[in-house]
């Protein structure tokens, strides 16, 4: 199924799989996929949810680049302890997007 792509989302390359707290993994493409998914279902409010919130519709706006909220909304999986990795690494990797968390830490 495709959905249609807001005309300001800027999308993720690459996007990010997560492995939801009941083991299936879900696709994110970009700011308006995590933002939604921030909003309706976050399993746990930290800090890094705070700033994905804040990043992801900073992005959407246009305020911030697209690649900002994708390492903000990594952060908040690795700390909600929600696995992620990038959608195009074929061997099941972790992604680079946990190497950005570990830097903004």
């Amino acid at each position: 199924m495709t959905r249609e792509v807001p005309m300001k989302e800027a999308l993720w390359h690459p996007p990010l799989w997560v492995s939801l707290q009941n083991g299936m993994p879900r696709l994110f493409r970009g700011p308006y996929d995590a933002l939604d998914f921030l909003e309706h279902e976050w399993p746990s409010h930290g800090k890094w949810y705070h700033r994905a919130i804040r990043d992801c519709r900073a992005a959407l706006s246009g305020i911030v680049a697209a690649e900002i909220a994708r390492a903000s909304f990594a952060a908040a999986c690795a700390e909600a302890s929600l696995a992620l990795r990038d959608a195009d690494s074929a061997d099941g990797s972790k992604t680079s997007a946990n190497v950005a968390f570990k830097r903004q830490h």
